[in-house]
């Protein structure tokens, strides 16, 4: 084992000679002499880190091929995200939005691709098959400045937390949204309910799809949702491509105080740091994700066309008065929207499984199994699968504003799970090999963790400010 210092999840376990373990053993334990001991024993890394492949070593329960990953990686970003992009624009004007979204998102999928690498090299570095979020930020760590390296576990604790917090504020966020939309059908055609009833309704059907245990199994539920949002989205295009206005009369730009919460929309939608991640580690070919034409970077440029595009024609076709999902714009007195909002919630309903996979794994496989005996393992996780939607439904039910709630999950979280995390790995991963000509590496960091942090604070700022005016009218 590497250190102490680590976590003793069972599959964390670097695989080097155990004279070279016990001497890191004693040296991590004292920060200063780690950086020293990483040196006399470079060469040696150097050439193990060749022989190891740590793809090959993986083994996946139920691996994934490429195609299904590829599905899943649209599915997870097709959500709701999207139908707040023309609200999004409205914060931002359309000139500014349309540049923002592409360099937004790509500076986010970038970054992605740089956490990445830095796992991969760390896996060969250390000779250790998998590597999940927290336990490369604590390995990336005791690499790093010997005094960063006392940080390294709450550092992991710290990707944890975020990682559980936005999937599960995604979870909140898609149970809000399928109550919404089933309480306009059930207004027209039954008679008039509190959404949160509806909400409460949800319970038991979600309950059903989040006791599926394995990604894998949860490809049926993505090609479905995905065929369903596609044609929802033609649906929508239909209505936005009609009686298109001057773009004159729309606003190229918006003041800048409302641009956080643009930017908190387009992380939000882009963005699914803890799946990402996940797809990786279920594939059978994993090797293939990455690089410019791998299966991350063909799912993505899809998605950031379509959402550049998607959030563009929505607010030069309603403007100002875009709503916060864009569903809400069409007539819904026509059979053809209503048809759309049925899709599109059966749609969200089928990834909430998704969503909230990478909640319980963390909670279930890294923090719970391993302090359980055996035999009471699988009664048990069902009861914190159901746990856990009974607590995104009550979380839905206390805070209903899709668009605020959504924005702010995006600024709080993604910032720090999509560019501050990722800039303090790769800074402390490159630490000791040096940061290359012109340091190029330490300012691509430093960019990172500056991005997150201004778009993360003012983002935060600007939703909670917004949530709490909501709130306050509403005394």
């Amino acid at each position: 084992m590497l250190s102490k210092k680590l976590s003793n999840r069972r599959h964390l376990s670097i695989q080097i000679p155990e004279e070279f373990g016990k001497s890191l053993l004693n040296q991590t334990v004292r920060p200063q002499g780690f950086s020293s001991f990483k040196r006399n024993i470079g060469y040696y890394i150097s050439i193990i880190t060749l022989a190891f492949h740590p793809h090959i070593h993986r083994n996946a329960e139920h691996p994934m091929t490429d195609f299904e990953t590829f599905l899943n990686l649209i599915k997870c970003a097709l959500g709701t995200g999207c139908l707040a992009m023309p609200r999004a624009y409205c914060n931002a004007g359309w000139l500014v939005g349309l540049i923002s979204t592409i360099v937004i998102s790509s500076f986010v999928v970038y970054a992605m691709h740089v956490l990445l690498n830095d796992i991969n090299d760390l896996c060969k570095r250390y000779r250790i098959a998998l590597l999940n979020y927290s336990e490369t930020m604590q390995l990336a760590v005791l690499c790093g400045p010997y005094w960063m390296q006392p940080m390294s576990r709450p550092f992991g604790y710290m990707v944890d937390l975020f990682l559980c917090v936005y999937h599960f504020g995604v979870d909140c966020v898609y149970v809000v949204f399928i109550a919404k939309n089933l309480k306009h059908l059930g207004d027209m055609y039954f008679i008039s309910l509190d959404i949160r009833l509806y909400m409460a309704l949800l319970t038991l059907p979600l309950i059903l799809t989040f006791l599926i245990r394995d990604l894998k199994y949860l490809v049926p539920f993505a090609i479905i949702s995905n065929i369903l949002i596609i044609v929802c989205f033609g649906i929508v295009l239909s209505y936005m491509l009609g009686n298109l206005p001057s773009l004159q009369q729309r606003h190229a730009s918006q003041s800048l105080t409302q641009y956080p919460l643009f930017f908190g929309t387009v992380l939000f939608a882009i963005e699914s740091v803890g799946v990402i991640l996940a797809l990786q580690r279920n594939m059978i070919t994993p090797q293939n994700y990455l690089g410019p034409f791998g299966v991350l970077n063909r799912a993505m440029i899809l998605v950031i066309i379509f959402y550049t595009l998607f959030g563009f024609m929505g607010y030069w076709r309603y403007g100002d008065n875009t709503a916060s999902s864009i569903l809400n714009n069409l007539p819904l007195n026509e059979r053809l929207p209503q048809c759309a909002i049925v899709m599109f919630a059966l749609g969200i309903f089928f990834s909430y499984a998704l969503q909230g996979y990478v909640t319980m794994d963390i909670i279930w496989r890294y923090y719970m199994e391993p302090q359980l005996k055996e035999n009471a393992t699988r009664s048990l996780e069902y009861l914190v699968r159901i746990a856990l939607v009974v607590a995104s439904v009550l979380v839905a039910i206390g805070y209903p504003d899709f668009g605020l709630l959504l924005a702010f999950v995006g600024s709080f979280c993604l910032a720090q799970l999509g560019l501050i995390y990722p800039g303090i790995v790769h800074l402390c991963v490159r630490y000791e090999e040096g940061y290359g000509i012109c340091k190029f590496k330490l300012f691509r960091s430093l960019l990172f963790i500056i991005v997150g942090l201004f778009g993360g604070i003012a983002g935060s700022i600007a939703s909670v400010k917004a949530l709490t005016e909501q709130y306050a009218s509403l005394m």
